[in-house]
């Protein structure tokens, strides 16, 4: 009877551990199926960078070729129109041939699928590396910035990039920064600017999202370019306003402004013209090529060195980054790009 009674008691605790073992052994499954699923989708998002690199790679190049040997103009690229060299009248204003503008306007190109092409005259934008005063205070106020702050941006900047340790007033030197800067050497980047003593925790970051597309950091490069200037470029370098603004894009789509003077003439600015060239691109574009099939979005820099006779352009700046919000490009208002090399 004793016997016959553990028996029973043995065989009454084999369903909890079968129960047990088959919990675990699912648990191990749906784990390994988890982490297979995730291995597939990474897997499926580098194909997809890969194929993306390698179209966005091909449209840089075309682009690259086209702003080496195509003749330059006022708001962009003359494709097809007479060169300097060629037998035929050099026509500045772009009308000889067809005109690629360098505004930041979006052109469509199809290479295995759809890109969205945007070209951006760095002498259009705001050149953190040459800002003047009124610039500087006009920022300030984008940025949320307070007048004891934005007084100090000039200062804090000279000191950041010279090689010297002596403090000029309202700057910093090392000592300023806990020893962990300033860095002593050019800036490369406009997010380097927030590195400046304070700033990154005084600026309004909403701000500086919006404004961020519109900023360069060029130290070899002062040219302005009212013919390919943002919106936030006119705001911030110049006080336009929004009706003054607007004037300046109408006036520029019929013509281009020969100096600086026209462009103050048809906003009603004053005319402020210094030693830059205010109406001709830099010779230094940066391009941004979007996927209207997935979200990867690649930017870089393309810089004319004609002096070089190895290497007559140069690419630098580049970045590949995810669109915000996975956002595919949008092609519905891109004009199509018909450019081929002749």
């Amino acid at each position: 009877m004793t016997r016959f009674k553990s028996r029973r008691r043995r065989a009454g605790f084999a369903l909890p551990a079968v129960l047990a073992v088959t919990g675990v052994v699912t648990l191990i499954f749906l784990v390994a199926m988890t982490a297979l699923s995730s291995l597939q989708a990474e897997a499926a998002s580098a194909r997809a960078r890969v194929r993306f690199m390698a179209r966005a790679m091909t449209a840089e190049a075309l682009m690259t070729y086209m702003v080496a040997t195509e003749p330059m103009a006022p708001t962009g690229i003359n494709t097809g129109g007479p060169r300097l060299f060629d037998d035929a009248i050099y026509d500045p204003s772009g009308g000889a041939g067809e005109l690629v503008r360098l505004d930041g306007r979006g052109y469509q190109i199809d290479i295995d699928g759809g890109l969205l092409i945007k070209s951006q005259d760095q002498a259009g934008l705001i050149n953190l590396a040459y800002l003047q005063d009124s610039s500087y205070r006009r920022l300030g106020d984008f940025l949320g910035l307070s007048d004891a702050v934005t007084r100090r941006l000039s200062p804090l900047y000279r000191d950041y990039i010279d090689q010297d340790d002596l403090k000029q007033i309202n700057g910093a030197e090392a000592r300023d920064y806990n020893d962990a800067g300033p860095a002593n050497r050019a800036m490369r980047r406009p997010e380097e600017w927030l590195s400046l003593l304070g700033l990154r925790g005084a600026v309004r970051m909403s701000s500086w999202r919006k404004i961020q597309p519109y900023l360069a950091m060029d130290s070899a490069s002062p040219n302005e370019n009212v013919n390919t200037a943002s919106a936030e470029t006119m705001q911030i370098l110049y006080g336009a306003s929004p009706s003054q603004i607007e004037a300046a894009f109408r006036a520029r789509e019929q013509q281009p402004f020969l100096s600086f003077a026209d462009f103050a003439s048809a906003t009603g600015l004053p005319d402020t013209s210094g030693d830059s060239f205010y109406t001709f691109p830099s010779g230094r574009i940066l391009l941004t090529v979007a996927d209207s099939r997935s979200a990867w979005v690649y930017r870089s820099r393309l810089t004319l060195t004609p002096s070089g006779v190895e290497r007559p352009v140069w690419i630098d700046q580049t970045e590949l980054k995810e669109a915000p919000g996975r956002a595919v490009a949008d092609l519905s208002d891109a004009v199509r790009l018909s450019y081929a090399p002749r």
